[in-house]
């Protein structure tokens, strides 16, 4: 049986993670409420094909809350667009378990290799709330072919 070879096999891929967040904040509007938490960890990965749909991405996030921890979780689960450098798409957000966010819009704009330093940062809302983070790519990890 042969396999048909469609167009885009031929688009890029992408691979970057980062073993820990540099900042992490959420907005909460209906209350009125900003906080730029102190993140604990925060591991994070993401891989996409540039100009397709096709991709991944994931955020732990770990963060101290006045001598306790919260635990957030950001999933990518529908991709819009994507590039060499960022993806746009749907986002599912949880704290504590509790979903807090379903299919908000964000992105995540990835820093082109060899940039000095390589990090990715993001923002995810509903308008409702939002979430923004940063994070310093692990090096020697990034893969784009």
């Amino acid at each position: 049986m042969a396999i048909p070879l469609l167009a885009w096999s031929y688009e890029r891929v992408h691979n970057v993670r980062s073993s820990s967040l540099t900042s992490f904040r959420e907005d909460d509007y209906a209350q009125n409420r900003h906080i730029d938490y102190p993140v604990v960890s925060g591991p994070s990965t993401f891989v996409w094909q540039e100009n397709t749909m096709h991709g991944f991405g994931h955020i732990n996030a770990k963060v101290a809350v006045n001598g306790k921890g919260e635990f957030f979780q950001l999933k990518l689960v529908r991709i819009s667009s994507s590039d060499a450098n960022s993806i746009n798409g749907e986002w599912d957000v949880f704290k504590d378990q509790v979903p807090t966010c379903a299919g908000c819009k964000g992105y995540v704009y990835v820093t082109s290799p060899g940039a000095s330093p390589e990090y990715l940062k993001g923002y995810v809302s509903n308008g409702l709330v939002s979430y923004g983070f940063t994070a310093n790519l692990d090096p020697n990890t990034r893969y784009d072919e």
